[in-house]
């Protein structure tokens, strides 16, 4: 999908956050960031709605949950409020680890 799309977040799946990694880490204007940063969102969304109701999926446990929301609050501020879409692409990555 091109950078200048918005991708649809449907789940926080590794593959989710690796695609999102990836786009982050390619993004070179500031309007790619803003729309990562729209992406990061709706990632955020999902996450906070399992830490608050489970994870239906059965992907994370509740520990898991919380640590990946503060990753992805981190990444969200890198892209959003400092305009370092490689640094948010790190930081989001140590979701996988």
């Amino acid at each position: 999908m091109d950078l200048d799309d918005v991708l649809a977040v449907e789940n926080f799946s590794d593959l989710t956050i690796q695609v999102l990694a990836d786009r982050l880490q390619r993004s070179r204007t500031a309007e790619h960031c803003i729309y990562r940063e729209s992406e990061l969102d709706e990632l955020w969304r999902l996450v906070d709605i399992a830490v608050s109701s489970g994870d239906r999926d059965g992907l994370r446990d509740q520990a898991s949950l919380i640590r990946l929301r503060a990753i992805v609050h981190r990444a969200h501020d890198l892209v959003g409020m400092e305009g370092t879409p490689a640094a948010a692409a790190a930081t989001l990555r140590e979701a996988l680890a």
